[in-house]
């Protein structure tokens, strides 16, 4: 028969759940079955739970204590969804200051807080380090799962799912928003879909297009700017001409092919184009106006020397 070791137990806290930090006078043992103890990644225990965190539904068997835990941790979250979005959406002062009519109304403006700091204190407790006799047990994954605001889900799923509950959000745009702006921005997918509740399809559409395009026009100029980066080899700097811009990329091109003026310009204006294709036209027409206006501004001698700032590149 397997034998499981009781974790030490703090004697402050002989009687508090380790994974709520709730009143316990009960244990749970983990593995639940000794049949599933070579499924795990350290030796069996039994520790202090409250009869809530023991009827909880956990799923499938896991590796360590600390999965279980977040398995416990998502069950809590998902049952008391609605009470922590309580602190998602007010502040106490808010609350306190909300005129709520009706015996209903005022009792929820009441006990709204209250239920929000329970629920929250629930789910963001962290139980004591574990040993058995004095011994570290090994085998957490601090890598495991997905963290935001400080609490870790199960997985990116998770999260998603826990606010679309807390905040009657809705999952297809929320879940979208993620794909395209990925789990490191969730954060900012989360304030487009706390702003759009109760959308219809059309309009989700509408807001999942916009958000493709910003985060195209962003990737276009990281590549624009990369393409700088790469293309661009002496120190330059643009140059502003009666309101047309001379840009770097520009004036390089224009020295290394020893474009000296307009009339060679205009003989090598479709090589120019070809150079800078990859940008669009609307671009690289503007490239090729503001070098127009810097070339010819270049046939006054004074005034390279006086305003010109990448003279010296000329020589």
């Amino acid at each position: 028969m397997a034998h499981y070791s009781l974790i030490d137990i703090p004697f402050n806290l002989r009687h508090t759940c380790w994974f709520c930090g709730e009143p316990s006078f009960d244990l749970l043992s983990f593995p639940k079955s000794s049949h599933q103890i070579a499924q795990i990644s350290h030796q069996p225990i039994e520790l202090p739970a409250c009869k809530e965190c023991l009827s909880l539904p956990t799923g499938g068997v896991v590796e360590s204590i600390w999965s279980f835990r977040d398995n416990i941790k998502h069950a809590l979250m998902n049952k008391y969804a609605k009470h922590l979005g309580i602190g998602l959406q007010w502040t106490k002062e808010e609350l306190e200051d909300s005129e709520f009519h009706g015996a209903i109304l005022e009792g929820f403006g009441k006990s709204a807080w209250p239920m929000y700091e329970i629920a929250k204190e629930r789910v963001e407790y962290v139980g004591w380090d574990i040993t058995v006799d004095g011994e570290p047990l090994d085998g957490y994954d601090e890598s495991y799962g997905y963290e935001f605001n400080g609490v870790r889900y199960l997985s990116i799923q998770a999260c998603i799912e826990y606010h679309v509950k807390a905040l009657s959000l809705d999952l297809v745009l929320l879940e979208t928003l993620i794909e395209i702006v990925g789990s490191e921005r969730f954060a900012y997918a989360l304030r487009i879909a706390e702003l759009n509740r109760n959308i219809s399809s059309r309009d989700r559409n509408t807001i999942i297009n916009e958000v493709l395009n910003q985060e195209q026009d962003k990737a276009d100029i990281a590549e624009y700017e990369l393409s700088n980066q790469t293309t661009q080899t002496l120190p330059l700097v643009s140059v502003l001409i009666d309101g047309m811009v001379a840009q770097p990329e520009a004036i390089e091109w224009a020295i290394k092919n020893k474009c000296i003026n307009l009339g060679i310009l205009v003989e090598q204006e479709d090589a120019f184009f070809d150079e800078f294709e990859h940008l669009g036209g609307p671009m690289a027409f503007a490239l090729f106006d503001g070098l127009q206006s810097y070339l010819n501004a270049r046939t006054v001698k004074e005034w390279c020397e006086e305003n010109d700032p990448n003279d010296e590149f000329w020589r």
